[in-house]
């Protein structure tokens, strides 16, 4: 679960936004989904990695409501003691609110809440506002990209002598998503964010998922999702590695 740095390829994946909405684009009304989804190692190298997320929303030609949260889990059994470890443990949430959401130029504003254990992350608050661009949309097809200003607070699981308790940033956040159905049965969705610091643009964060849903029922689909993190003041605040990825199987219904 964790990478020497960002491959320029992941810049360009898309993925399943950050949560789950309802496969047609043009669907109004409330939706939402569950999901759940994993993957397993066994032999000598023994380990295995669980993730839940719920959304739900709201839309009409005038304002969407979205509301998302996920949550993550891994450990693994290593060492002459073959121990359990936990290696992976992360919660985010986010909220979002879009002005005209079928225009070509929308205005949003947006919020979210996140811990991860293994970006040493004990809590981080952002929220802002910006504007989404749709280059182009046809039936459940869409290309859209956004930019938004956000403040952010994060504060860090073991803090050190060179990255304090807490720390504060004013980030850009640059969005490209992409939503394709291949078939009745088979739809792509990809989401990449680039979020560098307003004062030192070195210092950036990028969220690229990836996910392919198959339907199987009106109600039910299986998933594959690719999930790459990119934080560059990780390893300041002690983790292992700047990257964190995930290759997860599961299953989603729709309600």
């Amino acid at each position: 679960m964790s990478g020497a740095r960002v491959r320029p390829a992941a810049l360009a994946l898309a993925a399943v936004a950050l949560g789950v909405s309802r496969l047609g684009a043009q669907d109004l009304g409330w939706s939402g989904t569950a999901e759940a989804s994993g993957n397993l190692l066994y032999g000598a190298a023994r380990g295995r990695v669980a993730s839940a997320a719920l959304g739900v929303g709201r839309a009409d030609s005038t304002l969407q409501l979205r509301g998302d949260a996920q949550f993550t889990y891994a450990d693994a059994r290593a060492g002459d003691d073959d121990r359990t470890r936990v290696t992976a443990r992360a919660f985010r949430t986010t909220l979002a609110l879009d002005r005209r959401p079928y225009a070509k130029l929308s205005p949003f504003a947006f919020g979210s809440a996140e811990t991860s254990l293994q970006q040493r992350i004990a809590s981080r608050l952002s929220g802002g506002a910006g504007a989404k661009l749709t280059l182009h949309r046809r039936g459940d097809d869409d290309v859209s990209v956004s930019l938004a200003l956000l403040g952010e607070r994060t504060r860090t699981l073991h803090p050190t002598a060179d990255e304090p308790r807490a720390t504060e940033r004013v980030r850009w956040s640059w969005r490209v998503r992409a939503r394709r159905r291949f078939s009745e049965g088979v739809r792509l969705t990809h989401v990449t964010f680039y979020q560098p610091a307003v004062d030192r643009p070195g210092r950036y964060t990028v969220d690229s998922n990836t996910g392919l849903a198959v339907t199987l029922t009106r109600a039910l689909a299986l998933t594959t999702s690719l999930r790459e993190k990119y934080d560059s003041e990780a390893r300041a605040r002690g983790a292992r590695s700047n990257h964190d990825g995930q290759l997860l199987f599961g299953v989603r219904a729709t309600f």
